[in-house]
């Protein structure tokens, strides 16, 4: 994604763990991105919130906490400029989100967001049944 990024553009990467966004520094160095990249070792919750109200956010992807898919939807979605999109990693939870047996807290915070996002005004959105599921949303 850095590397798509216009002049000016910055990629915000939000991570708790100091150990693994270690890992990937190296590469980002090595793909001459590193510059674009603003890292934020803090709950993803907390990074969010603290970003300006105004729209500001062109595309965002989620591949965190399951059980916290529903607040970053909304913290990115009221963010996001017209047109921006959100993308939603892992909303099947290999299948598990669909089948009513499963009760978890995870397992229903991905029903809600998927309710959610379905009765959104917001977006425009599609669910694709790639992989584990990946869901798009578009800001109107």
């Amino acid at each position: 994604m850095a590397r798509g990024l216009a002049a000016g553009g910055r990629l915000l990467a939000c991570d708790i763990s100091e150990e693994w966004t270690a890992i990937g520094r190296p590469y980002w160095e090595r793909a001459g991105v590193d510059d674009r990249i603003d890292l934020r070792i803090a709950p993803a919750l907390d990074t969010l919130r603290a970003l300006d109200a105004e729209p500001v956010i062109d595309i965002a992807f989620i591949d965190a906490d399951k059980a916290a898919y529903p607040a970053y939807y909304e913290e990115i979605v009221r963010r996001l400029r017209p047109g921006g999109l959100v993308v939603l990693d892992n909303v099947f939870l290999g299948g598990r989100v669909l089948d009513p047996a499963y009760r978890e807290e995870h397992h229903l915070a991905m029903r809600r967001l998927n309710d959610l996002i379905t009765g959104d005004d917001r977006v425009d959105s599609v669910m694709l049944p790639v992989r584990d599921g990946v869901t798009i949303a578009r800001r109107r």
